[in-house]
């Protein structure tokens, strides 16, 4: 059978119209408190980040929901902006692992993580240039626990591809449950749902088949994460892109430093370097930027030799986005992202001065650099020990 008919067979469910009273899933305590608050849940997970237009659909979505519920104490607390994405596989979570509680279970998560994390970059290279076409499906209740945005594949190709990669996890951990594509739009509080008031506002926001969204998601989008609750995740290794205006000196230094300071401290983070403008694309990296990194027994990666301009769709490859200039925060910001991904990042090197035009010294410049990817790397790994819990 194809693999969108046999989609289409097993979620006939999602036209159901939702209605009448129905009590939450007993498991959903787990994940929510009474008070519509998120309860501790860690766990690990293998996610795609969403494009510019997918997030700004979902956070529409969102508002929506909840401007609609205002008021009738059913759903949790708002998820924020950078907790979007569409799961691939789950890994390990008190759900489904049998150690949980006992002391074998955080270990068992992070050995989950770094399994995950080396397959995710295995198929970032082999699968380079390729994207998964989802189409908005339905919104629907899922299992008394969330309404959830289901995506389908647009083709047999976009499907194939999909579980593909999603087979790729399964010696992690091997799932009770076919895959069924979505994005969460909001949890349930814990308690009676009043499904006619619930169904009118899912209905209010559903979708036209006829002007059904279409998504693109990326192999190089896709991410090992950590959760500790249903809105605190962490991608792991954490992808830095650093932007400054012409991606010559600056972001290629920061990325070369923190790339060098992250491998000394055992820390999974990765750096990148991107132009604000169109203008430098191509051109060749300064030469000082090389000999100053070298002075400094810092051997640079000379893969990006020339400036590469951050283009649109490049936004959902990364973690996190740093404009260390005006002209870069205004690149960013173009882009449409959650304000997470941006400026807790952006804080700690925003205001390097260039040294391209003789303001500063390649040297004075380095020197700043280090000294605050230091301290971006002390918060990064609080944020880290946190999730790992090693």
């Amino acid at each position: 059978m194809p693999f969108l008919s046999d989609y289409e067979q097993r979620t006939v469910w999602k036209y159901e119209p939702i209605h009448g009273s129905f009590h939450t899933h007993e498991g959903l305590g787990r994940k929510v408190n009474p008070d519509g608050s998120y309860a501790p849940f860690h766990g690990s997970t293998v996610a795609f980040r969403p494009g510019k237009k997918c997030f700004r659909i979902i956070r529409l979505m969102m508002s929506v929901l909840y401007q609609k519920l205002d008021g009738t104490g059913m759903l949790a607390i708002p998820l924020p902006d950078d907790a979007i994405h569409m799961t691939l596989h789950d890994l390990v979570s008190p759900e489904m692992c049998s150690s949980y509680p006992a002391e074998a279970y955080d270990p068992e998560v992070v050995q989950s993580i770094d399994r995950a994390a080396g397959i995710v970059e295995d198929i970032r290279k082999e699968y380079a240039g390729r994207k998964i076409t989802m189409v908005s499906d339905r919104i629907v209740s899922m299992v008394a626990k969330s309404v959830v945005l289901m995506l389908r594949p647009q083709t047999e190709e976009d499907f194939e591809l999909l579980m593909e990669l999603y087979r790729r996890f399964d010696e992690i951990q091997s799932l009770p449950y076919p895959l069924t594509p979505h994005i969460t739009l909001a949890y349930f509080k814990p308690g009676m749902i009043d499904g006619d008031t619930l169904g009118e506002a899912v209905e209010f926001a559903q979708i036209d088949p006829e002007k059904a969204p279409v998504f693109a998601f990326f192999p190089e989008a896709l991410t090992a994460q950590s959760f500790l609750d249903m809105q605190s995740y962490l991608d792991i290794p954490a992808r830095i892109c650093f932007c400054c205006d012409g991606g010559l000196n600056r972001s290629v230094m920061a990325a070369q430093i923190l790339n060098y300071l992250a491998r000394e401290r055992h820390l999974p983070v990765i750096g990148e370097a991107r132009a604000a403008y169109p203008s430098t694309q191509g051109w060749p990296v300064r030469e000082q930027v090389w000999n100053t990194l070298e002075s400094h027994g810092i051997r640079p990666d000379r893969t990006y030799s020339s400036a590469k301009y951050l283009q649109d769709d490049e936004a959902a490859l990364f973690s996190s986005l740093v404009g260390i200039s005006g002209g870069a925060m205004d690149r960013i910001a173009r882009l449409g992202l959650p304000e997470e991904r941006v400026y807790h990042a952006s804080r700690f090197f925003f205001g390097v001065r260039d040294p391209e035009y003789g303001e500063i010294t390649h040297e004075q410049a380095f020197a700043d650099l280090y000294c605050r990817a230091e301290k971006y790397l002390d918060d990064f790994e609080t944020v880290y020990r946190k999730h790992v819990r090693k």
